[in-house]
């Protein structure tokens, strides 16, 4: 649902009279307003930056016992989600 609020009644008439205007009504003139606007940006490339993965990667590092073949590094991780979660806090 697409909510168009005018507060400015001189601006509503121009609106409506634009609309009577091309013999059409209010929905057909709004979708080929809102379908112009999204084509505008056909082609243009949205830029944004981008985080270097070697700045900001964390290398987890576990002693463990070689002869204790029981004691696996990251054992004591039972959530993996909450543990990353945990370390990115």
């Amino acid at each position: 649902m697409i909510t168009l609020k005018i507060d400015n009644q001189e601006t509503e008439k121009k609106l409506l009279a634009f609309v009577k205007a091309q013999k059409k009504s209010i929905d057909e003139v709004t979708i080929e307003a809102i379908q112009q606007f999204m084509l505008s940006f056909k082609g243009n490339d949205i830029t944004y930056a981008k985080k270097n993965v070697d700045d900001h990667k964390h290398v987890i590092q576990k002693n463990y016992d070689v002869d204790n073949t029981d004691n696996i590094a990251l054992e004591h991780i039972h959530n993996s989600a909450e543990y990353i979660h945990n370390l990115r806090r």
